[in-house]
């Protein structure tokens, strides 16, 4: 039984001993296409958003909370390739609900989601959006 728990303990030791970790602010600015899927009819919006990014043999996965105008809160997870600073993933944003590409460059960041145009994605077909990101904790080697 000892073995056991031993084994249990160790094994997300091992897979996931080696993963760069990234603390992040992030602000973004960004527009939305309201009430349809053209930016005829958009409106801006901008976000304040802390969150962590994780890179561990080409995969990268990354998580976003924050406040956000106008839906008064926002967040984000994504899933991708690359490395800590260079890297494409497919983010889903709960709220408002809208699913796309995320780029990262370094430090600026861009997206652009699909909403479903109605009350879950606050009226959202597009959001496009384009941030600054600057770190608040140190790039490390972490255990998960």
């Amino acid at each position: 039984m000892k073995k056991l728990i031993l084994i249990m303990f160790l094994i997300p030791v091992l897979v996931f001993g080696q993963a760069d970790k990234k603390s992040f602010t992030e602000l973004n600015i960004g527009v939305a296409a309201i009430d349809g899927y053209s930016f005829d009819d958009w409106f801006p919006g901008a976000s304040l958003l802390f969150g962590q990014t994780f890179a561990n043999d080409g995969i990268v996965t990354e998580y976003q909370i924050g406040i956000a105008l106008p839906a008064i809160a926002t967040g984000k997870l994504a899933i991708g390739a690359g490395d800590i600073n260079k890297n494409i993933m497919f983010a889903v944003r709960p709220w408002p609900l809208s699913l796309g590409p995320q780029i990262k460059l370094g430090i600026f960041s861009a997206s652009f989601e699909v909403g479903f145009n109605n009350g879950i994605s606050f009226d959202a077909g597009f959001i496009a959006t384009i941030g600054w990101r600057w770190q608040f904790g140190g790039q490390k080697k972490s255990v998960l």
